[in-house]
């Protein structure tokens, strides 16, 4: 090797050392020859951490200086611009440009990231459909990662229906045909055994948070197969913009183990594996070797979220590994906590607490039943008693009435998970109507995912079925019942919201509520101040209307949605009303940002009553005065501090669960939390690369 190579590889390299100090791209053309000449040569290995950390080089030689850039690849020019974590768009400075070798790409002027939001802004307003605007938005994310998340956490309020509920099951539906690029991994059942080998092929390794699906149970639409997979990739963004989860920490799982959709099994565009759903052994085979990938691969301590799951898989899965990993299920949990801080919310109005409710769930799934063990757990260790005793202040109703200790006996079919609610001493009740009168609940709430959550009998009496005209689709869910939503709120003429597909409580067509007027009054009857939460949606399918609700009760009512609601004058008092939608995105990105704060390796239960009192906590008097019992949707950001802050607290509480170091039990431990969580927030801000 001549003198003169030598001497210029060390320059250069050098030269790297200093620049990788203060800009976040090294932009500097090594040539190979030179690193071979000096003996350099790359060493991470596998076991090593990939992430945009220091980037290490090793030596054969004693007298050659080490590399260490500051990302372990070198881009410039054209290829930062395609970069979507590092590019910046038209905000690169002259100074960027010219030392990263981008003059001429871009036009001459600059616009700051302030103004780039502005602009995305503009774009998406210009939309009419929220689908356009979905795709608009998810077309920037795979352009300018930071610009995105910016957009997004400053304006959540208005993007959250679009990036999430109800735009997404939408986008679920077409996704095959909407498909542009991947976005997280898709494993196959016929990937059994090489798991693992699959997930090393994901660039990054210190993944902390797995949201998986298989796509069984999306929504209220049935089972959609591998397009699941939109609901998944629209939770790791707001893991990211509310949660404050640095994208780069976050991965989005399909296990495509095939679909009984028959018109997606009959669809040529279909883009998952045309077989019949895996079950069984095989199945179960497949989610152990992923769950003991993901621990290998990333580590005890990253959390799995279990994703849009059926109610046969669903809760077993949960018991399956909760004892093996950081594992909840976000339509078990996530939507349990949040309906659990509703009801404390409400408190501060009705003066009654959680244990003082008499509570009835229209819908005995997984995600009613997961609402009655919260509400069980939280009036049990309010009153120091038994989980199995906090049950008896819980009824349910599903397909066929209300659920008593009667029907247990003489069907034995009746679903396990629904016994221990299974109580005696009231008659048969056919219809929510007769059970609201008999069991005089406080509090009504409803959680029926799809048409046959409660058919015939519950919906309408013998009359016949309250959702007829309404055709099922062949995933099981009700084809039609989202377009029906959308084209009655565009047809609502009054006071409707043509681009914001919110309600106003009242509705020209679609199909009769679950919670009629009849019911509505008898819950009137049944206390001063109900609790009404009509959580289903899509609004073609909510129990009931706000407004609705409100004249039914002569404005006394306490009301919960989970479709967004457009403001209403009550009749009785003359106020403006606005109830929040229901959403479990005050809950499910502030716990995972606690369980990473505490570096917690399982999830307990009660870390979700910690964190359904830390929404609760933040609803003000002025909230309740407007009709709602959650926190302004602007600040999911702050409650996503709080609800991280309460999880970690608590699993420091509980031994064995988080490895992290404690920062004690008193009052300003809590405000230390908050203030760590909020520093620990991925910060979408551009940084300067010079």
């Amino acid at each position: 090797m001549s003198p003169s190579l030598r001497t210029t590889a060390s320059r250069l390299v050098a030269s790297a050392a200093t620049s990788s100090r203060n800009a976040p791209l090294a932009c500097l053309r090594v040539p190979a020859r030179a690193f071979r000449a000096t003996g350099c040569s790359r060493s991470w290995g596998d076991e090593e951490d990939p992430s945009p950390g220091p980037t290490r080089w090793s030596s054969t030689h004693e007298d050659t200086p080490t590399l260490t850039p500051w990302v372990r690849q070198v881009i410039s020019g054209v290829e930062l611009l395609r970069n979507a974590r590092y590019n910046k768009g038209m905000s690169f400075s002259d100074d960027e440009r010219e030392k990263m070798h981008m003059q001429g790409l871009l036009p001459p002027a600059k616009f700051n990231q302030h103004t780039q939001v502005k602009r995305v802004m503009r774009n998406v307003r210009a939309l009419q459909s929220p689908i356009q605007q979905h795709l608009h938005l998810v077309g920037l994310l795979e352009r300018n990662e930071r610009l995105f998340h910016k957009t997004l956490v400053d304006h959540v309020e208005e993007l959250l229906p679009v990036v999430y509920t109800p735009t997404v099951g939408q986008v679920c539906k077409t996704f095959s045909e909407l498909f542009t690029r991947p976005r997280g991994l898709y494993i196959t059942a016929r990937d059994k055994g090489m798991i693992h080998r699959i997930m090393k092929n994901w660039p990054e390794k210190r993944v902390k948070l797995i949201v998986v699906t298989d796509g069984e149970r999306v929504m209220g639409l049935g089972d959609l197969g591998v397009q699941g997979m939109g609901v998944a990739v629209s939770k790791t963004m707001l893991y990211t913009a509310i949660g404050g989860v640095d994208p780069a920490d976050i991965l989005a799982v399909c296990l495509d183990v095939g679909t009984n959709n028959e018109s997606l099994l009959n669809d040529p565009l279909y883009i998952g594996t045309k077989q019949r759903r895996v079950t069984g052994d095989a199945y179960d085979e497949l989610l152990d070797e992923f769950v003991e990938a993901a621990k290998r691969r990333f580590g005890e301590r990253c959390v799995v979220q279990f994703e849009d799951f059926s109610n046969a898989n669903g809760k077993r899965l949960l018991e399956r590994y909760a004892t093996q990993a950081a594992v909840f299920n976000d339509d078990i949990h996530g939507v349990a906590a949040t309906t659990l801080a509703g009801v404390i919310a409400s408190g501060k109005k009705t003066r009654l607490a959680v244990h003082e409710h008499t509570y009835l769930i229209a819908g005995a799934g997984e995600t009613g039943h997961g609402i009655g063990e919260i509400l069980a757990e939280y009036v049990a260790r309010d009153t120091q008693t038994t989980v199995a005793e906090a049950r008896r202040r819980i009824w349910m109703v599903d397909s066929g009435g209300l659920v008593t200790r009667q029907r247990a006996e003489v069907e034995e079919d009746l679903a396990l998970h629904k016994l221990p609610y299974a109580h005696d001493g009231m008659p048969e009740c056919g219809t929510v109507l007769e059970a609201v009168r008999a069991v005089k609940p406080t509090a009504l709430i409803g959680v029926r995912r799809h048409k046959h959550s409660l058919r015939v009998g519950a919906l309408a009496g013998p009359e016949g079925d309250a959702f007829e005209g309404y055709r099922e689709d062949s995933a099981g869910g009700v084809a039609g019942v989202a377009e029906m939503s959308t084209r009655s709120v565009e047809e609502r003429g009054e006071g409707g919201d043509k681009k914001g597909g919110k309600s106003d409580g009242r509705v020209q067509s679609g199909p009769p509520r679950l919670f009629t007027a009849d019911v509505l009054r008898a819950m009137g009857e049944n206390t001063k101040n109900p609790l009404i939460f009509a959580l289903s949606r899509p609004e073609g399918i909510a129990e009931c209307l706000a407004q609705d609700a409100y004249d039914a009760t002569d404005g006394r009512c306490v009301f919960a949605s989970g479709c967004p609601v457009e403001p209403f004058v009550d009749k009785t008092s003359g106020k403006q009303i606005a109830p929040r939608p229901s959403t479990s995105a005050y809950v499910f990105p502030g716990f995972a940002l606690g369980l990473t704060l505490a570096e917690a390796n399982r999830v307990r239960s009660p870390m979700f009553l910690a964190a359904a009192e830390a929404v609760a906590d933040l609803v003000t008097d002025e909230d309740l005065e407007r009709g709602a019992v959650y926190p302004r949707v602007a600040r999911l950001r702050e409650v996503a501090a709080h609800v991280a802050a309460k999880v970690a607290s608590k699993c420091f509480e509980m031994d064995g669960v988080a490895t992290g170091s404690s920062p004690g039990k008193n009052k300003q431990s809590h405000e230390r939390l908050v203030a760590l969580a909020k520093k620990s927030m991925y910060d979408p801000a551009y940084r300067c690369y010079m």
